[in-house]
C-alpha cells in the first residue's frame, strides 16, 4: 500500500497541486485547510505516513500547529515537513519536532528528496 501524506495549507490551489503531484509520484493523499482539520484527520486510525505542514495557517502558525501535534500521543510520532516563505524559521521549526523546513516557492525535486528521506530514512 502507498505511503499516505497529510498536506496541511489553507491555499486551496497550493493544496490541490501537491495533492495531484504527489498522487502522480505514487503516494495516497488527504488535505486539511487548518490546524483543527489536520488533527482531526491526524487522530484517525490510518495515521499519514507524514504531514507536509504550511508555517503560515488561519488562527494559528505551523509552529503552533506543530506543538499541537507533538503534544498529543495520537499524533506525536508523525514526522513532519514544515513549507515556509519566511525567513530564518529553521532553527525554531526544528526546535518544535519538525524533521525538515523547505522554503517557497517550493523546489518540486527537493520535495520529493525530502519526503523520501524523511519516510524511508537511512
Amino acid at each position: 500500500m502507498a505511503e499516505y501524506i497529510l498536506i496541511v495549507n489553507d491555499e486551496c490551489t497550493i493544496r490541490n497541486m501537491l495533492q495531484e503531484f504527489l498522487g502522480e509520484s505514487g503516494y495516497r493523499t488527504k488535505s486539511a485547510a487548518d490546524g483543527r482539520e489536520c488533527l482531526k484527520i491526524a487522530g484517525f486510525a490510518e495515521k499519514p505516513s507524514l504531514i507536509l505542514l504550511d508555517y503560515q495557517l488561519p488562527e494559528m502558525t505551523g509552529i503552533e500547529m506543530l506543538t499541537m501535534l507533538k503534544k498529543y500521543s495520537a499524533t506525536w510520532e508523525i514526522p513532519v515537513i514544515m513549507l515556509s516563505g519566511k525567513e530564518n524559521i529553521e532553527d525554531i521549526a526544528k526546535s518544535h519536532g519538525a524533521h525538515v523546513v523547505l522554503k517557497k516557492p517550493l523546489d518540486l525535486s527537493a520535495l520529493m528528496e525530502a519526503i523520501h528521506n524523511v519516510i524511508t530514512p537511512g
